[in-house]
């Protein structure tokens, strides 16, 4: 399974994200509690427009792993794009509660929020 998580995300890399999308479906026939699978498939959905599914994918793995903070601040992207800074703000709040443990990334959620705070103002 492991392999097949790396393939996939590989596949990520490489701007492949239909072929990535069909292993970490896949994946998911086989392992469906593995949160990473579905946050690096919201990715692949987000990547080629399909926000919908991209935001399904992510709440997957926050029901999964609530504490995942990558897929917050995935959230808040998503958020933003839509034009909904107050659920990216939100995300970004909860991707740098969960970062604690990792300052640097929760200095960058902070200023996500911050910046989308602001945004809520206008």
């Amino acid at each position: 399974m492991k392999d097949q998580l790396q393939h996939g995300i590989k596949l990520l890399r490489q701007v492949e994200n239909k072929k990535a999308i069909d292993i970490f479906k896949n994946i998911i026939k086989t392992d469906s509690d593995n949160p990473e699978v579905y946050r690096h498939l919201g990715l692949a959905y987000f990547n080629i427009g399909r926000y919908s599914e991209a935001l399904e994918s992510w709440n997957r793995c926050l029901d999964l792993d609530p504490t995942h903070h990558q897929t917050w601040w995935n959230l808040g992207q998503l958020h933003e794009l839509l034009d909904d800074p107050k659920n990216a703000y939100h995300a970004y709040n909860k991707a740098e509660s969960m970062a604690k443990d990792q300052p640097v990334k929760a200095a960058r959620y902070h200023e996500w929020a911050k910046k989308t705070k602001s945004n809520l103002k206008k």
